[in-house]
Protein backbone atom coordinates (compact mmCIF):
# COMPACT_ATOMS: atom_id res chain seq x y z
CA UNK A 1 0.00 0.00 0.00
CA UNK A 2 0.50 2.86 0.95
CA UNK A 3 -1.26 6.06 1.32
CA UNK A 4 0.72 8.96 -0.01
CA UNK A 5 0.07 12.60 -0.47
CA UNK A 6 0.37 14.23 -3.87
CA UNK A 7 3.66 15.20 -5.39
CA UNK A 8 4.84 18.73 -4.80
CA UNK A 9 7.56 21.04 -6.00
CA UNK A 10 10.82 20.90 -4.03
CA UNK A 11 10.12 22.61 -0.71
CA UNK A 12 13.68 22.47 0.45
CA UNK A 13 14.58 25.38 -1.75
CA UNK A 14 18.03 24.87 -3.25
CA UNK A 15 18.99 28.45 -2.75
CA UNK A 16 22.06 30.43 -3.57
CA UNK A 17 23.72 31.94 -0.54
CA UNK A 18 26.65 34.21 0.00
CA UNK A 19 28.68 31.58 1.75
CA UNK A 20 31.53 32.09 4.23
CA UNK A 21 34.27 29.48 4.34
CA UNK A 22 32.93 26.29 5.82
CA UNK A 23 34.47 24.55 8.85
CA UNK A 24 35.10 21.28 7.05
CA UNK A 25 37.78 22.75 4.80
CA UNK A 26 35.97 21.88 1.55
CA UNK A 27 34.71 24.21 -1.15
CA UNK A 28 30.99 24.86 -1.18
CA UNK A 29 30.16 25.38 -4.86
CA UNK A 30 26.80 23.62 -4.76
CA UNK A 31 23.46 24.90 -3.59
CA UNK A 32 22.52 24.80 0.05
CA UNK A 33 19.38 24.04 1.91
CA UNK A 34 17.23 25.67 4.51
CA UNK A 35 13.70 25.44 5.85
CA UNK A 36 10.96 23.71 3.91
CA UNK A 37 8.82 26.36 2.37
CA UNK A 38 5.51 26.32 0.63
CA UNK A 39 3.29 28.82 -1.04
CA UNK A 40 2.69 31.04 -4.03
CA UNK A 41 2.42 34.83 -4.18
CA UNK A 42 -0.83 36.19 -2.84
CA UNK A 43 -2.70 33.00 -1.99
CA UNK A 44 -2.35 29.45 -0.73
CA UNK A 45 -1.60 27.13 -3.60
CA UNK A 46 -2.51 23.48 -4.05
CA UNK A 47 -0.19 20.61 -3.27
CA UNK A 48 1.47 19.27 -6.40
CA UNK A 49 -0.06 18.57 -9.76
CA UNK A 50 0.02 14.80 -9.74
CA UNK A 51 -0.48 11.92 -7.35
CA UNK A 52 0.61 8.29 -7.60
CA UNK A 53 -2.94 7.33 -6.67
CA UNK A 54 -4.57 9.23 -9.49
CA UNK A 55 -5.33 12.29 -7.41
CA UNK A 56 -6.49 15.31 -9.29
CA UNK A 57 -4.51 18.55 -9.19
CA UNK A 58 -5.12 21.09 -6.49
CA UNK A 59 -5.84 19.69 -3.07
CA UNK A 60 -5.17 22.50 -0.68
CA UNK A 61 -1.49 22.27 0.23
CA UNK A 62 1.43 24.62 -0.10
CA UNK A 63 3.92 23.93 -2.92
CA UNK A 64 7.39 25.22 -2.58
CA UNK A 65 8.53 28.64 -3.54
CA UNK A 66 11.88 28.62 -5.32
CA UNK A 67 13.71 30.53 -2.63
CA UNK A 68 13.74 29.33 0.91
CA UNK A 69 17.16 30.13 2.20
CA UNK A 70 18.58 33.45 3.26
CA UNK A 71 17.90 36.98 2.23
CA UNK A 72 20.25 37.92 -0.63
CA UNK A 73 21.13 41.58 -0.68
CA UNK A 74 21.86 43.58 -3.80
CA UNK A 75 25.33 45.09 -3.48
CA UNK A 76 25.51 48.84 -3.40
CA UNK A 77 28.71 50.85 -3.79
CA UNK A 78 30.61 51.55 -0.64
CA UNK A 79 28.38 49.75 1.84
CA UNK A 80 29.61 46.19 1.94
CA UNK A 81 26.56 44.73 0.20
CA UNK A 82 23.87 47.00 1.67
CA UNK A 83 22.19 49.86 -0.22
CA UNK A 84 24.15 53.06 0.15
CA UNK A 85 22.94 55.63 2.65
CA UNK A 86 21.76 59.00 1.31
CA UNK A 87 24.63 61.43 0.58
CA UNK A 88 25.32 63.85 3.42
CA UNK A 89 23.56 67.18 3.22
CA UNK A 90 25.62 70.27 3.97
CA UNK A 91 23.60 72.65 6.16
CA UNK A 92 23.56 76.36 5.27
CA UNK A 93 25.98 78.57 7.26
CA UNK A 94 24.28 80.13 10.24
CA UNK A 95 23.42 83.80 9.99
CA UNK A 96 25.05 86.14 12.49
CA UNK A 97 24.26 89.62 11.29
CA UNK A 98 26.28 89.45 8.07
CA UNK A 99 29.09 87.10 9.15
CA UNK A 100 29.73 83.77 10.83
CA UNK A 101 31.33 85.46 13.84
CA UNK A 102 33.94 82.68 14.08
CA UNK A 103 31.31 79.96 14.64
CA UNK A 104 32.07 76.63 12.98
CA UNK A 105 29.77 75.11 10.50
CA UNK A 106 27.78 72.18 11.79
CA UNK A 107 27.90 69.02 9.74
CA UNK A 108 25.49 66.05 9.85
CA UNK A 109 27.18 62.71 9.29
CA UNK A 110 25.47 59.50 8.21
CA UNK A 111 27.25 56.31 9.09
CA UNK A 112 26.23 52.99 7.59
CA UNK A 113 27.14 49.93 9.59
CA UNK A 114 26.89 46.55 7.90
CA UNK A 115 27.23 43.49 10.07
CA UNK A 116 27.32 40.07 8.44
CA UNK A 117 26.46 37.07 10.60
CA UNK A 118 26.89 33.57 9.16
CA UNK A 119 26.84 29.97 10.28
CA UNK A 120 30.18 28.25 9.85
CA UNK A 121 29.06 25.56 7.43
CA UNK A 122 28.11 28.16 4.88
CA UNK A 123 24.74 26.55 4.33
CA UNK A 124 22.80 29.34 5.96
CA UNK A 125 23.86 32.84 6.89
CA UNK A 126 22.27 36.04 7.98
CA UNK A 127 22.99 39.63 7.09
CA UNK A 128 22.06 42.50 9.35
CA UNK A 129 22.43 46.18 8.49
CA UNK A 130 22.10 49.18 10.76
CA UNK A 131 22.09 52.92 10.03
CA UNK A 132 23.20 55.35 12.70
CA UNK A 133 23.10 59.15 12.72
CA UNK A 134 25.14 61.55 14.76
CA UNK A 135 25.16 65.34 14.95
CA UNK A 136 28.39 67.27 15.35
CA UNK A 137 26.87 69.68 17.80
CA UNK A 138 26.45 68.98 21.49
CA UNK A 139 24.45 72.12 22.21
CA UNK A 140 21.47 70.07 23.47
CA UNK A 141 23.52 67.84 25.77
CA UNK A 142 22.47 67.80 29.40
CA UNK A 143 23.28 65.92 32.59
CA UNK A 144 20.86 63.42 34.15
CA UNK A 145 21.04 63.46 37.92
CA UNK A 146 20.46 60.41 40.09
CA UNK A 147 16.90 60.24 41.29
CA UNK A 148 15.42 62.25 38.44
CA UNK A 149 12.54 60.65 36.47
CA UNK A 150 14.85 59.90 33.55
CA UNK A 151 17.65 58.36 35.60
CA UNK A 152 19.00 55.16 33.98
CA UNK A 153 17.98 51.80 35.48
CA UNK A 154 20.95 49.47 35.56
CA UNK A 155 19.25 46.30 36.83
CA UNK A 156 16.94 43.87 34.99
CA UNK A 157 13.89 42.23 36.57
CA UNK A 158 14.37 38.56 37.49
CA UNK A 159 12.70 35.91 35.33
CA UNK A 160 9.28 34.97 36.62
CA UNK A 161 8.65 31.20 36.77
CA UNK A 162 6.88 30.15 33.58
CA UNK A 163 7.74 33.34 31.70
CA UNK A 164 9.34 33.28 28.25
CA UNK A 165 12.56 34.46 29.87
CA UNK A 166 12.47 31.55 32.32
CA UNK A 167 11.62 28.95 29.65
CA UNK A 168 14.33 30.26 27.31
CA UNK A 169 16.99 30.11 30.04
CA UNK A 170 16.09 26.48 30.77
CA UNK A 171 15.75 25.21 27.19
CA UNK A 172 18.50 27.04 25.28
CA UNK A 173 21.23 24.64 26.53
CA UNK A 174 19.23 21.79 24.93
CA UNK A 175 18.98 23.30 21.43
CA UNK A 176 21.94 23.14 19.05
CA UNK A 177 23.02 24.44 15.67
CA UNK A 178 23.98 21.87 13.03
CA UNK A 179 26.34 22.34 10.07
CA UNK A 180 26.66 19.54 7.52
CA UNK A 181 28.77 18.62 4.51
CA UNK A 182 27.33 16.20 1.93
CA UNK A 183 29.87 15.78 -0.86
CA UNK A 184 30.24 19.25 -2.35
CA UNK A 185 26.96 20.42 -0.80
CA UNK A 186 26.69 22.14 2.56
CA UNK A 187 23.78 23.11 4.73
CA UNK A 188 22.76 23.85 8.26
CA UNK A 189 19.85 23.78 10.64
CA UNK A 190 18.97 23.11 14.26
CA UNK A 191 18.58 20.13 16.58
CA UNK A 192 17.38 19.19 20.05
CA UNK A 193 19.33 17.25 22.68
CA UNK A 194 17.27 14.27 23.92
CA UNK A 195 19.86 12.45 26.05
CA UNK A 196 22.83 13.39 28.20
CA UNK A 197 25.13 11.06 26.26
CA UNK A 198 24.83 12.96 22.97
CA UNK A 199 21.62 11.92 21.16
CA UNK A 200 20.13 14.77 19.11
CA UNK A 201 16.89 14.76 17.11
CA UNK A 202 16.56 16.87 13.96
CA UNK A 203 15.05 16.77 10.45
CA UNK A 204 16.13 14.37 7.73
CA UNK A 205 16.37 17.28 5.29
CA UNK A 206 18.88 18.99 7.61
CA UNK A 207 21.33 16.06 7.70
CA UNK A 208 20.95 15.42 3.96
CA UNK A 209 21.22 19.10 2.95
CA UNK A 210 18.04 18.52 0.96
CA UNK A 211 19.63 15.71 -1.08
CA UNK A 212 19.33 11.94 -1.24
CA UNK A 213 22.03 10.88 1.21
CA UNK A 214 23.03 11.83 4.72
CA UNK A 215 25.97 14.05 5.59
CA UNK A 216 29.58 12.92 5.44
CA UNK A 217 30.52 15.43 8.12
CA UNK A 218 28.44 17.01 10.87
CA UNK A 219 29.47 19.79 13.26
CA UNK A 220 27.37 20.62 16.33
CA UNK A 221 27.49 24.05 18.00
CA UNK A 222 26.18 24.26 21.57
CA UNK A 223 24.72 27.18 23.44
CA UNK A 224 27.86 27.48 25.58
CA UNK A 225 29.98 28.12 22.48
CA UNK A 226 31.56 24.67 22.29
CA UNK A 227 31.61 22.64 19.07
CA UNK A 228 31.98 18.92 18.45
CA UNK A 229 31.65 16.44 15.62
CA UNK A 230 28.62 14.16 15.32
CA UNK A 231 27.48 11.15 13.31
CA UNK A 232 24.10 10.42 11.76
CA UNK A 233 22.90 7.17 13.32
CA UNK A 234 19.71 7.00 11.25
CA UNK A 235 17.10 8.99 9.35
CA UNK A 236 13.69 8.58 7.71
CA UNK A 237 12.62 10.62 4.69
CA UNK A 238 8.90 9.99 4.94
CA UNK A 239 8.64 11.33 8.51
CA UNK A 240 11.51 13.84 7.98
CA UNK A 241 13.20 12.75 11.22
CA UNK A 242 16.88 11.99 11.86
CA UNK A 243 18.95 11.20 14.95
CA UNK A 244 22.57 12.21 15.54
CA UNK A 245 25.09 11.25 18.20
CA UNK A 246 27.43 14.05 19.24
CA UNK A 247 30.92 13.29 20.52
CA UNK A 248 30.20 14.85 23.88
CA UNK A 249 28.82 13.63 27.21
CA UNK A 250 27.11 15.41 30.07
CA UNK A 251 24.66 17.28 27.86
CA UNK A 252 21.41 18.87 29.07
CA UNK A 253 18.50 16.96 27.50
CA UNK A 254 15.25 18.79 26.91
CA UNK A 255 12.08 17.83 28.75
CA UNK A 256 9.98 15.86 26.24
CA UNK A 257 6.27 16.61 26.44
CA UNK A 258 3.14 15.26 24.69
CA UNK A 259 1.38 16.43 21.55
CA UNK A 260 -1.93 14.53 21.77
CA UNK A 261 -3.49 17.03 24.18
CA UNK A 262 -2.57 20.38 22.59
CA UNK A 263 -5.06 23.21 22.10
CA UNK A 264 -5.42 25.92 19.47
CA UNK A 265 -4.45 29.26 21.01
CA UNK A 266 -1.93 27.69 23.39
CA UNK A 267 1.29 29.71 23.93
CA UNK A 268 4.41 28.25 22.32
CA UNK A 269 8.08 29.18 21.93
CA UNK A 270 10.29 28.32 18.93
CA UNK A 271 14.04 27.95 19.48
CA UNK A 272 16.68 27.39 16.82
CA UNK A 273 19.21 28.96 14.45
CA UNK A 274 17.29 30.89 11.78
CA UNK A 275 19.62 32.18 9.06
CA UNK A 276 22.51 30.84 11.13
CA UNK A 277 21.71 33.05 14.13
CA UNK A 278 22.22 30.53 16.92
CA UNK A 279 20.02 30.45 20.00
CA UNK A 280 17.18 32.55 18.59
CA UNK A 281 13.94 32.54 20.61
CA UNK A 282 10.55 33.55 19.16
CA UNK A 283 7.06 33.30 20.61
CA UNK A 284 3.54 32.74 19.35
CA UNK A 285 0.54 30.45 19.67
CA UNK A 286 -0.69 27.21 18.18
CA UNK A 287 -2.69 28.46 15.21
CA UNK A 288 -4.10 25.10 14.13
CA UNK A 289 -3.70 21.37 14.71
CA UNK A 290 -3.73 18.36 12.37
CA UNK A 291 -2.69 20.48 9.40
CA UNK A 292 -1.77 18.16 6.50
CA UNK A 293 1.48 19.39 4.93
CA UNK A 294 3.15 17.61 2.03
CA UNK A 295 6.81 18.13 1.14
CA UNK A 296 8.93 16.95 -1.78
CA UNK A 297 12.57 16.43 -2.64
CA UNK A 298 14.82 17.97 -5.25
CA UNK A 299 13.37 15.78 -8.02
CA UNK A 300 9.79 16.73 -7.11
CA UNK A 301 8.94 13.31 -5.68
CA UNK A 302 6.95 13.16 -2.47
CA UNK A 303 9.12 12.78 0.62
CA UNK A 304 6.91 13.42 3.63
CA UNK A 305 3.31 14.04 4.60
CA UNK A 306 3.15 15.70 8.00
CA UNK A 307 0.20 15.90 10.37
CA UNK A 308 1.54 19.25 11.49
CA UNK A 309 1.16 21.70 14.34
CA UNK A 310 0.70 25.15 12.79
CA UNK A 311 2.14 28.13 14.68
CA UNK A 312 2.61 31.85 14.16
CA UNK A 313 5.87 31.85 16.14
CA UNK A 314 8.49 33.16 13.70
CA UNK A 315 10.22 30.24 11.97
CA UNK A 316 12.77 30.90 9.24
CA UNK A 317 15.31 28.96 7.17
CA UNK A 318 17.70 27.36 9.66
CA UNK A 319 14.98 26.69 12.26
CA UNK A 320 14.51 23.22 10.73
CA UNK A 321 15.03 20.56 13.38
CA UNK A 322 14.71 23.05 16.23
CA UNK A 323 12.37 22.98 19.20
CA UNK A 324 8.77 24.05 19.61
CA UNK A 325 8.07 24.08 23.35
CA UNK A 326 5.08 24.89 25.50
CA UNK A 327 4.91 27.41 28.35
CA UNK A 328 6.54 24.94 30.74
CA UNK A 329 9.50 24.32 28.42
CA UNK A 330 8.39 20.83 27.38
CA UNK A 331 9.16 19.81 23.79
CA UNK A 332 5.91 19.45 21.81
CA UNK A 333 7.16 19.64 18.22
CA UNK A 334 10.14 19.64 15.84
CA UNK A 335 10.07 22.69 13.57
CA UNK A 336 10.25 21.64 9.95
CA UNK A 337 8.47 23.87 7.43
CA UNK A 338 7.14 27.31 6.58
CA UNK A 339 4.70 28.71 4.07
CA UNK A 340 5.92 31.72 2.12
CA UNK A 341 4.51 34.20 -0.35
CA UNK A 342 7.01 32.93 -2.88
CA UNK A 343 9.65 34.81 -4.80
CA UNK A 344 12.21 34.32 -7.52
CA UNK A 345 15.34 32.27 -7.03
CA UNK A 346 17.18 35.47 -6.24
CA UNK A 347 14.70 36.61 -3.63
CA UNK A 348 13.72 34.43 -0.69
CA UNK A 349 10.93 34.97 1.78
CA UNK A 350 11.02 34.52 5.51
CA UNK A 351 8.36 33.97 8.12
CA UNK A 352 4.85 35.18 7.38
CA UNK A 353 3.41 33.61 10.52
CA UNK A 354 2.74 30.20 8.97
CA UNK A 355 5.14 27.68 10.46
CA UNK A 356 4.72 23.92 10.78
CA UNK A 357 6.11 21.45 13.32
CA UNK A 358 6.10 17.67 13.52
CA UNK A 359 4.14 16.65 16.67
CA UNK A 360 6.58 15.25 19.21
CA UNK A 361 4.62 12.01 19.76
CA UNK A 362 5.19 11.12 16.10
CA UNK A 363 8.76 12.41 16.03
CA UNK A 364 9.82 10.45 19.11
CA UNK A 365 8.14 7.26 17.89
CA UNK A 366 10.34 7.39 14.79
CA UNK A 367 13.42 8.51 16.74
CA UNK A 368 13.12 5.62 19.20
CA UNK A 369 12.96 3.10 16.35
CA UNK A 370 16.07 4.67 14.80
CA UNK A 371 17.92 4.62 18.15
CA UNK A 372 17.06 0.93 18.66
CA UNK A 373 18.23 0.08 15.16
CA UNK A 374 14.75 -1.01 14.10
CA UNK A 375 13.08 -0.35 10.73
CA UNK A 376 10.87 2.73 10.82
CA UNK A 377 7.25 1.58 10.50
CA UNK A 378 4.10 3.54 9.71
CA UNK A 379 0.40 2.81 10.05
CA UNK A 380 -1.43 1.79 6.88
CA UNK A 381 -5.12 1.72 5.97
CA UNK A 382 -4.52 -0.30 2.81
CA UNK A 383 -6.15 2.01 0.28
CA UNK A 384 -5.19 4.36 -2.51
CA UNK A 385 -7.18 7.58 -2.43
CA UNK A 386 -7.82 10.69 -4.47
CA UNK A 387 -9.76 13.89 -4.09
CA UNK A 388 -13.53 13.63 -4.52
CA UNK A 389 -14.40 15.42 -7.80
CA UNK A 390 -17.67 16.58 -6.22
CA UNK A 391 -16.53 19.65 -4.26
CA UNK A 392 -19.82 19.77 -2.34
CA UNK A 393 -18.98 16.44 -0.67
CA UNK A 394 -15.42 16.75 0.68
CA UNK A 395 -13.49 13.69 1.69
CA UNK A 396 -10.98 11.09 0.48
CA UNK A 397 -12.34 8.93 -2.35
CA UNK A 398 -11.08 5.32 -2.31
CA UNK A 399 -9.75 4.54 -5.80
CA UNK A 400 -8.24 1.17 -4.89
CA UNK A 401 -8.42 -1.26 -1.98
CA UNK A 402 -5.18 -3.16 -1.41
CA UNK A 403 -5.68 -6.91 -1.19
CA UNK A 404 -5.09 -8.19 2.34
CA UNK A 405 -4.92 -4.69 3.76
CA UNK A 406 -6.71 -3.21 6.75
CA UNK A 407 -9.51 -1.66 4.68
CA UNK A 408 -10.30 -4.91 2.87
CA UNK A 409 -10.51 -6.76 6.17
CA UNK A 410 -12.94 -4.09 7.44
CA UNK A 411 -14.93 -4.40 4.15
CA UNK A 412 -14.45 -0.80 3.09
CA UNK A 413 -15.21 -0.91 -0.66
CA UNK A 414 -13.69 0.82 -3.63
CA UNK A 415 -15.59 4.04 -4.32
CA UNK A 416 -16.20 4.74 -0.62
CA UNK A 417 -15.88 8.39 0.39
CA UNK A 418 -14.02 8.55 3.73
CA UNK A 419 -15.14 11.56 5.78
CA UNK A 420 -13.78 10.92 9.30
CA UNK A 421 -11.13 9.04 11.27
CA UNK A 422 -12.46 8.70 14.81
CA UNK A 423 -13.71 12.22 15.61
CA UNK A 424 -11.45 13.94 13.10
CA UNK A 425 -13.04 15.32 9.93
CA UNK A 426 -11.44 14.26 6.64
CA UNK A 427 -11.90 16.79 3.83
CA UNK A 428 -9.13 15.73 1.43
CA UNK A 429 -6.91 12.82 0.49
CA UNK A 430 -3.94 14.52 2.18
CA UNK A 431 -5.91 14.84 5.39
CA UNK A 432 -6.54 11.08 5.39
CA UNK A 433 -2.88 10.29 4.72
CA UNK A 434 -1.76 12.60 7.53
CA UNK A 435 -4.38 11.24 9.95
CA UNK A 436 -3.44 7.61 9.35
CA UNK A 437 0.29 8.27 9.60
CA UNK A 438 -0.22 10.01 12.93
CA UNK A 439 -1.46 6.70 14.37
CA UNK A 440 0.60 3.73 15.49
CA UNK A 441 0.60 0.48 13.48
CA UNK A 442 -1.83 -2.03 15.00
CA UNK A 443 -4.04 0.64 16.53
CA UNK A 444 -7.80 0.43 15.98
CA UNK A 445 -9.64 3.46 14.59
CA UNK A 446 -13.20 4.16 13.47
CA UNK A 447 -13.50 5.05 9.79
CA UNK A 448 -16.65 6.92 8.75
CA UNK A 449 -17.49 6.68 5.05
CA UNK A 450 -20.38 6.85 2.62
CA UNK A 451 -21.03 4.46 -0.25
CA UNK A 452 -23.95 4.31 -2.65
CA UNK A 453 -25.81 6.86 -0.57
CA UNK A 454 -25.39 5.06 2.76
CA UNK A 455 -23.31 6.36 5.69
CA UNK A 456 -21.36 3.64 7.51
CA UNK A 457 -18.79 3.32 10.28
CA UNK A 458 -16.15 0.57 10.30
CA UNK A 459 -13.68 -0.29 13.03
CA UNK A 460 -10.29 -0.86 11.41
CA UNK A 461 -7.11 -2.31 12.88
CA UNK A 462 -4.37 -0.44 11.05
CA UNK A 463 -1.66 -2.37 9.26
CA UNK A 464 2.05 -1.64 8.90
CA UNK A 465 3.97 -0.21 6.00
Amino acid sequence: MTERGPDAHDPYGHDQWNRPPNPFGHPTPGPTTGQHSFGRPGRPAPFGATDPYGQSPGTGGFPAAPGTGGFPVAPAPGTGGFPAAPPPQQPAPPSNGGGDGGRRRRTTMWVVLAVVLALLAGGLGGAVGAIATRGASNDSAHTVKQGSPSAPVTTQPPAKPGSVQDVAARTLPSVVSIAVQVGDQSGSGSGVVISSDGLIITNNHVVSAGGDRVADQVLISFNDGSRVRAKVIGSDKMSDIAVLRAEKKGLTPISVGKSDNLSVGQDVIAIGSPLGLEGTVTTGIISSLNRPVSTAGADGSIESVIDAIQTDAAINPGNSGGALVNATGALIGINTAIATLGGSSGQASGSIGLGFSIPIDQAMRVANQIIKGQPVTKASLGVNVRQNPNAENPGALVSEVIRGGAAEQARIPRGALITAVDDRKIVSSEALVAAIRSEEPGQSVKITYSHEGRRQVATVKLGTS
